[in-house]
């Protein structure tokens, strides 16, 4: 009986071990570092950006900032696929941008220590590259 006690005590706290690990390696709270935004006839580049943050569980997204007026907070959100290690697409289900919802955003990712680069193009024409520093 105690043996088999043992293992059941064993097997929950395994169990509960594999639950709070990532279920990929995008997975947890992102700062962002810099971005740039380039369209048809300039280019934009942030590199000081308003505090920003991107959560990611095994399934969801969400970010968002307040806006420097301290007026609008602008946000996004809703599920993610992760294809291998190099294609990140969000399912944007809410945004401020109402056009925006509805549409897949496909971003070529690479993670390089704590930092998280990744690059798309919108339907519009409008190409984004930022790059996130994952925070504890």
């Amino acid at each position: 009986m105690k043996r088999i006690l043992t293992t059941v005590l064993l097997l929950l706290v395994a169990g509960s071990v594999h639950a709070q690990l990532p279920a990929n390696f995008l997975e947890g709270t992102w700062r962002l570092v810099s971005q740039r935004s380039i369209f048809p006839d300039t280019v934009m580049v942030t590199t000081n950006p308003p505090p920003s943050i991107k959560i990611l569980n095994s399934t969801h997204f969400s970010w968002g900032y307040q806006a420097e007026t301290g007026e609008d907070v602008i946000a996004g959100g809703g599920r993610y696929t992760l294809e291998g290690d190099t294609v990140y697409t969000e399912y944007l289900e809410y945004h401020v941008t109402e056009v925006l919802v509805g549409q897949a955003l496909r971003f070529s990712v690479r993670v390089v220590g704590d930092l998280w680069y990744h690059s798309g193009e919108f339907p519009s024409g409008y190409r984004l590259e930022e790059v996130w520093r994952r925070i504890e």
